[in-house]
């Protein structure tokens, strides 16, 4: 059975960077990134902290001149960061999960 979380798709994202995902990694089995989101969000100190990265990551792209995520040191290698957003886009989210807010701006999320 596929593992599927109500998490939207910056908040996987941000889990995965923090997790020991090895950057630059691609197909990986659905149990070994929920193992890997799993302890991403332990290590951001929970739920609802990944949910704050998630809001400064969303902040940043859609306030101008706002660096949020930058001081909060929430995306410091920029490939591993594009690693872990691919790979949030592979994993399947619950139906109930909120959808990722629309950004405006260069960067997606």
């Amino acid at each position: 059975m596929t593992p599927r979380v109500e998490m939207t798709y910056t908040e996987l994202a941000v889990a995965l960077d923090a997790s020991d995902m090895p950057t630059g990694a691609h197909a990986i089995p659905m149990e070994q990134l929920a193992a890997w989101i799993k302890q991403g969000t332990a290590r951001k100190g929970g739920r609802a902290s990944v949910k704050w990265y998630a809001f400064q990551d969303y902040k940043q792209n859609t306030v101008p001149g706002d660096h949020s995520a930058d001081q909060a040191g929430l995306w410091p290698d920029p490939r591993r960061e594009d690693t872990a957003r691919h790979l949030a886009y592979t994993f399947p989210r619950s139906p109930k999960a909120a959808p990722a807010p629309v950004l405006t701006g260069t960067a997606a999320a």
